[in-house]
């Protein structure tokens, strides 16, 4: 059995994308390319039946769907202008569109329904001739160099500068192509849904501030015509579904992060039919995912979703009275498709990394891309442990690489983003490779975390005060049962809410011999000012304006505590994440450095805060050196 080094990431498959027609099933496996800093994707073929895997298609990035009974790729050209191709004997041209085009379904058997982004100021030039098309093009290079704002939110995290963009919706009529926009120019579609002729729609029409209360809107094909269903003025609906001919909204009325019920969109208003305190979707975390997923779908009338349920992901099924369970394993569904009755998903399972598998009465593995990677590898099982804080608290312990119960060992505290997120017993890279580097790896879901309802996940409650008590006592927990850590030989991490959390710990407690704060955020008062999820937050606690709500929002900022804080730390932080931006991290490392800590900042340019996910290859490799080495040398070479 040999240690997992750093570099064997670059050997995994990242399956994503999975679709089914004429019996097979499709979808998209990445694979990291060191030499161009780049990812390859290919788009397979599977035969269920005779388990024949083959590959269709291979580019740096594969963007398919499936209409007309066809595999059509779509591809970004200049000019945010899209043209799609028919997938036989190689590429074959079907049509152009001038749009940047994000998604393209059937509507019937003579439309497209096309969501595409444009800018609300220009909001037809699509249809522009090319003599005012180029004076577009002329007026856009000689502002090139500026970034005029006049909108909130005025970026969004891994797309830049949103300011005017709107995802809009548009028909196409499959033998002319002729193209026509069917939302409003200020109109910013959300999700869209299809039912025999109608087109749900959630969107958010604002011209200069965005907030929280989406409205439902329906657009006839037949008739040509646009109108409101449901003027939400107080509910935070995070998408609609449909369920056996009725629509629903999954929606909470009273916080946004609460878990979201069924609503019934009825004409007048919204019925609650199914209560919940579920997000819905995956949340398991993990390192070894990359690229797109469907977490609901409609299959003989019946919603499938996904959702997070203690520390696993699983398939729930809604039929228009209750929710039950289609799958129930520890590990995570990232996504699924049917393909005729049978249930077929992506999963993370019994430790190893994603594979297709059957969801029948047990789960059947279908593929084996990534079998061999982990061969003969050291693969630490998490051993669950739990304790009490307010609630049962759950996490697990990584045992180091040819463990000896005669040594003491360093160990590292490794916590979520999110808050509301959770870690499950799945392969999460950077851990594993702590562990064959003869670390003890610990980490658990403190309050904040999904899974386990809204009292448990109420950030706004826990957020700075019992996670943190929670995640010191789990810490004294480990400690207790596994004597075998060198309790002076703690270091602690964490990304995005992880990094928030990392940051409050060494400003609270001198326990912990070294830190690496990730994505982090220091200072929330100013966080909530350009963060790019600011608008999407509850305003509960207020908006920082008077002094009341600033004290608030300032009590809950690490950088308030700075003066208590001794532990080197080590900042990771790229200079376009717009979620935490990079301020966040250069506020409490200035502090430090005028303190006399040692700090220092690895900052990671064109790199959002996706960086650990799906960054450059060559960055996400250098980000776990950096915090590697961190380590090490604090907790093993001195």
């Amino acid at each position: 059995m040999r240690p997992i080094e750093l570099d064997l990431m670059l050997d995994y498959r990242y399956l994503s994308d999975l679709k089914a027609c004429h019996g097979k099933l499709f979808f998209v496996d990445t694979l990291a390319d060191i030499k161009a800093n780049d990812y390859t994707q290919r788009l397979h073929a599977f035969d269920p039946k005779t388990k024949e895997d083959k590959v269709l298609y291979e580019d740096k990035r594969v963007t398919y769907t499936i209409f007309d009974d066809r595999i059509m790729i779509l591809k970004s050209e200049e000019k945010a202008e899209t043209t799609v191709y028919r997938l036989e004997d190689g590429l074959k041209k079907a049509f152009h569109l001038p749009l940047e085009v994000k998604m393209i379904k059937d509507v019937d058997a003579s439309h497209y329904f096309i969501e595409a982004t444009i800018d609300h100021r220009v909001p037809d030039l699509y249809a522009l001739d090319v003599k005012d098309k180029e004076a577009y093009d002329k007026r856009c290079q000689e502002d090139e160099d500026y970034v005029l704002l006049d909108e909130y939110p005025f970026f969004f995290n891994g797309a830049g500068f949103i300011n005017g963009k709107r995802n809009a919706g548009f028909i196409v009529d499959k033998d002319s192509l002729k193209i026509k926009r069917i939302t409003p120019a200020t109109m910013d579609i959300e999700s869209a849904i299809f039912h025999d002729d109608q087109i749900y729609l959630l969107a958010n029409d604002y011209e200069s501030m965005k907030l929280m209360w989406s409205k439902i809107y329906v657009y006839d094909v037949t008739k040509d015509e646009l109108k409101m269903i449901y003027d939400n003025k107080d509910m935070f609906i995070s998408r609609i579904v449909m369920v056996h001919d009725d629509l629903y909204a999954l929606a909470s009325k009273d916080t946004c992060i609460g878990g979201k019920s069924f609503y019934k969109v009825t004409s007048d208003g919204l019925k609650l039919v199914y209560a919940t305190e579920s997000m819905f979707g995956s949340s398991i975390g993990s390192d070894c995912r990359y690229g797109r997923s469907t977490s609901s779908i409609t299959h003989d009338g019946d919603l499938y979703i996904l959702n997070t349920v203690d520390e696993r992901s699983v398939v729930q099924r809604f039929d228009g009275k209750e929710l039950t369970f289609v799958t129930d394993f520890e590990g995570s569904v990232d996504d699924m498709t049917f393909n005729g009755d049978d249930l077929y998903i992506i999963a993370m399972k019994d430790m190893k990394l994603q594979e297709v598998y059957q969801a029948k009465d047990e789960v059947i593995q279908l593929t084996h891309l990534n079998e061999d990677v982990l061969t003969d590898k050291y693969v630490a099982r998490p051993e669950r442990l739990t304790c009490f804080n307010v609630h049962e608290l759950r996490g697990w312990v990584l045992k180091p690489y040819d463990f000896d119960p005669n040594k003491t060992y360093p160990a590292i505290l490794d916590i979520h983003g999110g808050p509301k997120t959770a870690y499950g017993e799945v392969f999460y890279h950077e851990m594993q490779y702590w562990a064959s580097r003869g670390y003890f790896v610990f980490f658990l879901n403190p309050h904040c975390s999904d899974g386990r309802g809204d009292e448990f996940a109420d950030y706004l409650k826990h957020y700075g005060a019992t996670d943190y008590d929670d995640i010191m006592v789990f810490t004294d927990e480990v400690l207790k049962r596994y004597p075998n850590i060198d309790p002076q030989r703690l270091g602690v991490t964490g990304g995005s809410y992880g990094g928030y959390m990392t940051n409050w710990i060494i400003t609270h407690t001198d326990r912990f011999k070294c830190a690496a704060s990730q994505r982090s955020i220091s200072n929330r008062v100013a966080d909530f000012y350009y963060s790019d999820y600011s608008y999407d937050t509850t305003y509960e606690n207020g908006i920082p304006l008077d002094q009341r709500a600033i004290d608030l929002f300032w009590d809950r900022s690490p950088l308030k505590y700075v003066e208590k804080a001794v532990t080197p730390t080590l900042f990771i932080h790229a200079t376009e994440d717009y979620r935490c931006p990079f301020p966040e991290a250069l506020q409490l490392f200035s502090a430090l450095k005028w303190k006399g800590v040692d700090t220092k900042i690895c900052g990671f340019k064109g790199e959002n805060h996706e960086l650990s996910r799906s960054g450059k290859p060559k960055h996400r490799l250098r980000r776990i050196q950096e915090i590697t080495a961190w380590m090490d040398y604090y907790l093993k070479d001195q």
